[in-house]
């Protein structure tokens, strides 16, 4: 009987480790270099960390750490929920030295809950460098991750007789005045249907208000972890492109950003800095588009806001 079962599973075995090759596969897994896991520990012999930055898809962007003498580590994915920055923090703090810096980067809405607006397929990045109790739904990821042809027997087929490119950076850069207006309003639009807003200066909806709440208590408990542990977090605000920082109004980032951050903070002497519209931070040459910061403008922003803090 065993060795029947053995037959039948032997043809999806194989199809399923062919799967496991494709770029389809291979795509959806990050990388797991700038996690000190217990390979990194084997090839290094570093620690006592300066600092880290957590964050989503701006912050990977924004901080990069070559122009200075910082030991670190940009732990920002795109996208990543501020959940997920919080279980990766939990993860690998250890690898900060004591009083070591913890950015916690925020965008305009970052204050939201992005619960329920991203697909379940997200959670299968962490697979490769998370324990398995701070992965949502774990099972089901780790059903997607061994044996994808079950998962996904159509994409599975599909992309055996024609895979998917191997994947690249695909980001989406302006030249122009003209072209970082279009994708700030690109960005805007994207956000106003995410979060169901009509209008940025008017009053926020108690639907984003309970989103809110919970965002509070993420924020509270991440900066509570890294007092606890020695560790000093500073959120920060990355600086956008002036055609989309124009965006936002004064009416909104109190709104959204400052009376949301600025109690919790206060509380806890824990420091914003905000760079949302520091005019240090305006050149194209700094960005990729109205959101993301350029290798060049990463560097210039990182040495500026550490000589800062």
């Amino acid at each position: 009987m065993k060795l029947i079962k053995r037959i039948i599973r032997l043809p999806f075995n194989i199809l399923n480790n062919l799967v496991k090759k494709t770029n389809w596969y291979k795509n959806t897994i990050p990388d797991i270099s700038i996690y000190p896991g217990d390979k990194w520990y084997r090839d290094n012999l570093e620690r006592n960390f300066d600092a880290v930055n957590l964050g989503s898809s701006s912050a990977l962007y924004a901080f990069d750490y070559s122009s200075t003498r910082l030991k670190a580590f940009n732990w920002a994915m795109q996208p990543q929920s501020m959940d997920y920055s919080f279980k990766v923090l939990k993860q690998y703090f250890s690898i900060l030295k004591k009083g070591g810096i913890v950015i916690i980067p925020f965008s305009p809405f970052s204050a939201l809950s992005t619960k329920g607006k991203w697909p379940a397929t997200y959670n299968d990045r962490y697979y490769y460098f998370l324990d398995p109790v701070l992965i949502d739904d774990y099972e089901q990821v780790a059903l997607r991750r061994k044996y994808p042809l079950k998962a996904f027997p159509k994409a599975s087929i599909k992309h055996l007789i024609k895979d998917a490119p191997a994947k690249r950076a695909n980001i989406s850069t302006c030249n122009s005045d003209k072209e970082f207006e279009n994708d700030a309003a690109r960005w805007i639009t994207m956000w106003s249907n995410e979060f169901n807003i009509t209008n940025l200066d008017a009053d926020v909806s108690n639907e984003n208000k309970a989103g809110m709440q919970e965002r509070r208590t993420t924020i509270e408990n991440m900066l509570d972890f890294c007092i606890e542990r020695d560790l000093r977090p500073i959120i920060v605000i990355p600086p956008m492109h002036p055609a989309l920082s124009r965006k936002f109004s004064n009416t909104f980032c109190n709104n959204y950003i400052h009376r949301f951050l600025s109690p919790i903070c206060e509380k806890r002497n824990v420091i914003i800095k905000d760079y949302i519209r520091d005019k240090r931070f305006t050149a194209n040459a700094l960005f990729y588009n109205s959101f993301f910061m350029s290798k060049e403008g990463a560097q210039l922003f990182t040495k500026t806001l550490f000589e800062e803090i």
